[in-house]
């Protein structure tokens, strides 16, 4: 089996980041992995820029990962459209202004940052808001159209555009439904490569059957986590997975796409992993788990039909109203053919 390009998250601070990219061990090792990096923009600084023409030298092809300051929501999403196209001004002022041979930027389509932590923390609590965000069809529509207009200005300029996303993005779109849309922000945006973050960690049961599920009628999958990533403040991180279980979704997910992203850079860096995905040889099998996955699929089959009732409640509410009118129509028409004797 071919062994699949390999793109590592980047999410670090530039102190931290300096340090890392310090050590010319890391550089040899995505060298020989002929590896990518997704660099999260945690600030647009000279010397993030310098780490950029480093490994731009060392021939590692960099994405330019966008992020906003924590204090406007962080990740890329309807609620955040606008402070992501001023960010993205911000960064091709930055790119011209340092020289720096980037074609790419990466879109994390999440939830607001404050959304996130008030979801994790208490989640009844949010049940107004949601409420409101469900009806406000408006607002929605707005910010969808500015979030299309940044995608297609980024094209314009002469990026390719990669979104990473939630994987219940692709059962809103089979659903045409925009619940999730409307209720979290997450768009289910259209982009030269969608990278579904099926990680492990996200996952207590049956992660390589949601994994396999998803990932056969994917372009690109993310893996992990392997630690590190932007703290939330009172929620726990994200489990970080042994070897052993990174190893299986590694060969796993090389069955079904060609382009894995793994999250992240820094933790297989911590947890010595770089060697074992120098060694590791992709030709063996891992045996997918197609009877689990099966069920996965058919309860995502069952969750897309409530999504799409979910986002036409009034066309739905008349089609059950129209279905009772025939039935009880046929029933009568029954008795009066077959009358009780």
């Amino acid at each position: 089996m071919p062994k699949p390009s390999i793109t590592f998250f980047c999410e670090l601070e530039t102190p931290d980041l300096k340090v890392l990219f310090s050590d010319s061990k890391v550089m040899k090792d995505l060298s020989s992995l002929n590896a990518n990096v997704s660099l999260g923009l945690l600030d647009l600084s000279m010397e993030r820029a310098d780490i950029v023409k480093k490994l731009t030298r060392a021939g590692i092809p960099i994405t330019a990962w966008l992020l906003l300051p924590k204090s406007e929501g962080y990740w890329t999403n309807l609620d955040t459209i606008q402070d992501a196209i001023r960010q993205y001004f911000k960064f091709k002022e930055w790119r011209n202004k340092h020289k720096l041979e980037i074609s790419v930027i990466g879109l994390d389509i999440e939830p607001k940052l404050d959304t996130v932590l008030a979801l994790g923390k208490n989640p009844v609590s949010q049940f107004k808001q949601i409420a409101r965000r469900y009806f406000s069809g408006k607002r929605y529509a707005s910010n969808e159209v500015d979030t299309r207009a940044l995608m297609q200005m980024i094209r314009s300029d002469g990026f390719a555009v990669e979104t990473y996303q939630f994987p219940i993005v692709v059962d809103e779109r089979a659903a045409r439904s925009n619940f999730f849309t409307k209720i979290l922000g997450i768009l289910p945006l259209p982009s030269d490569r969608e990278v579904l973050m099926l990680y492990s960690s996200f996952f207590p049961y049956y992660a390589d059957s949601i994994l396999w599920s998803y990932a056969q009628h994917a372009k690109a999958v993310g893996i992990g986590s392997t630690g590190g990533g932007v703290e939330l403040e009172g929620l726990p991180p994200l489990k970080v997975l042994r070897w052993i279980d990174l190893k299986r979704d590694l060969l796993l997910a090389s069955q079904a796409v060609n382009h894995l992203y793994i999250f992240s850079l820094e933790g297989c860096i911590k947890n010595n992993y770089m060697d074992r995905f120098i060694e590791l040889d992709w030709s063996t099998q891992v045996i997918p788990p197609t009877r689990t996955a099966m069920g996965v699929s058919l309860v995502r089959r069952v969750g897309q039909v409530v999504l799409c009732l979910l986002s036409h409640p009034f066309e739905a509410l008349a089609g059950i109203l129209v279905g009772t009118l025939i039935f009880n129509r046929i029933k009568k028409i029954g008795k009066k053919e077959f009358p009780k004797t």
